[in-house]
């Protein structure tokens, strides 16, 4: 705790000292690598899942301010007055409010389930064995001229057995691999310096943890299952410059003949991220700004339709910079 602290401290007042500011640029790019047998379940569906879920994300930062884009949506940060605006381009309309609003917005948006899905969904959790490790795995590796280290993560849901004995069979289990920036980068890189202190900023204010939580609310059961690996996910604050998950789901090759067939030894799903773009170039002011012919929106209409721009039915992302500045 205390070296996470000493950290998070040396990152923000980095951070602050206006001397040794960088505009900075982070692109990260993602694919997501469905097994045969999860095509054959899900068939056309998963493929607009994939293209849905595998967009482009990107932080600009300069200064006091921050550019985020995923998908059709942009979202600007003002450290300053701790605000965030919510910027849809394709109907040029935005929506701007205290960012510790933020994430109860978001919650609010998500439909409520059924009180038959919620008794069934508890049902289900608690029926699960969970357990959560984590590790260095000693690995090294240079991602964008940045020195990285690798943390593994696993995950694993087990199911009790039909008959009520004490063993349980496999159900899940999930292996995250995230490699993030060691702890020096923060002094020698200016743009891991920036993005240290950002990240740093987001965890203590929008605290994904809690938001997570909330949405897990809805489905009781989820937040207590999730929670000790969201932890330990939070335990890193390092810049995240590679991310491969996998996600085993061997209780499937237990269904029958009628399933696709399904290798309990292979991933079910596979999903990679990395860093392709991380950069120092200066930024336009006006990058910053919301577009003078774009029209104030009420904010609980602008964060469900940002939900729905996510869904994978949703049309292809605009182009961002081109439509908004």
């Amino acid at each position: 705790m205390k070296y996470r602290c000493s950290l998070i401290g040396l990152a923000l007042a980095c951070w602050a000292a206006p001397g040794i500011r960088a505009d900075v640029t982070i692109r990260y790019e993602s694919e997501l690598k469905p097994s045969p047998a999860v095509q054959a379940l899900a068939g056309g569906q998963i493929a607009k899942t994939a293209c849905a879920s595998c967009q482009p994300v990107t932080i600009r930062m300069r200064g006091n301010h921050a550019y985020t884009t995923v998908r059709n949506w942009v979202q600007l940060f003002d450290f300053a007055k701790q605000e965030v605006t919510l910027i849809d381009p394709v109907h040029k309309t935005y929506a701007t409010l205290p960012i510790s609003q933020l994430p109860g917005r978001m919650a609010d948006a998500l439909p409520q389930p059924e009180a038959k899905q919620q008794t069934a969904a508890s049902q289900l959790m608690a029926a699960f064995k969970i357990s959560t490790n984590s590790k260095m795995t000693g690995a090294t590796d240079v991602i964008q001229g940045v020195q990285a280290e690798e943390r593994e993560i696993t995950m694993t849901m087990d199911l009790p057995s039909p008959a009520g004995a004490a063993q349980t069979v496999p159900g899940l289990k999930m292996v995250l691999d995230i490699w993030t920036a060691k702890r020096e980068e923060t002094l020698r890189n200016p743009a891991i310096r920036e993005l240290t202190g950002f990240y740093a900023w987001q965890n203590y204010v929008l605290n994904p943890t809690a938001m997570v939580e909330r949405f897990a609310a809805k489905m009781p059961g989820l937040a207590s299952a999730m929670r000790p690996m969201l932890d330990e996910i939070a335990k890193n604050q390092s810049v995240v410059l590679r991310m491969h998950m996998e996600i085993h789901m061997p209780f499937l090759a237990t269904l029958g003949q009628s399933q696709p067939a399904v290798d309990p030894s292979a991933p079910f799903l596979e999903m990679n991220e990395e860093v392709k773009e991380l950069s120092t170039t200066p930024l336009d002011d006006a990058l910053f700004e919301v577009p003078k012919d774009f029209n104030a929106a009420p904010v609980d209409d602008m964060v469900r339709a940002m939900f729905q721009a996510q869904s994978p039915g949703a049309p292809a992302p605009a182009a961002l910079d081109a439509t908004t500045h």
